[in-house]
């Protein structure tokens, strides 16, 4: 799987920047001043396989992943903006029915694998009837029940 990165690095930059061609899969963005280099890529590499690279080449870096939702960046010249990021980073589209249909994509995907799950949380979504209840106590006894078949149990007693 391809993410998208972010490394800030300190020293030897024309080092750096000849460690981003070869782990990035795409053509790395960067700013960079005397020994500071801010950079944007993407690679198949996970964060502790570029660390054993960095580390392996004497370089020193900070790198994380760019996951949505979970990083923003406002630079306040634009072109280092426009340069790293593509321009503004609007989070307020993360949540946005891109994301639905994505994890739409993703439990169709695991479907097979969660068919007995999938009749376990059908049962936490759909409240047990008190009669369903004092069956299974009659079948596994009270002190079997779930915690949440217990709270189910309780709120029968105190609607009395």
């Amino acid at each position: 799987m391809i993410r998208q990165y972010c490394l800030i690095g300190l020293g030897d930059i024309e080092g750096i920047k000849e460690d981003l061609h070869f782990i990035s899969e795409t053509e790395a963005n960067f700013v960079c001043g005397e020994g500071l280099l801010i950079a944007t890529y993407m690679s198949s590499l996970r964060i502790n396989e570029m660390e054993e690279f960095f580390k392996m080449n004497e370089r020193s870096f900070i790198v994380f992943e760019m996951t949505p939702g979970f990083f923003s960046a406002s630079i306040e010249n634009s072109k280092f903006q426009d340069a790293l990021f593509g321009g503004m980073i609007d989070t307020n589209k993360l949540f946005s029915g891109e994301m639905e249909n994505n994890l739409v994509k993703f439990m169709d995907s695991i479907k097979e694998d969660l068919e007995g799950v999938q009749d376990i949380g059908q049962e936490i979504l759909t409240p047990p009837t008190i009669d369903d209840l004092l069956d299974k106590i009659g079948k596994i006894g009270l002190e079997n029940l779930t915690q949440i078949e217990k709270q189910y149990l309780e709120d029968y007693s105190n609607k009395k």
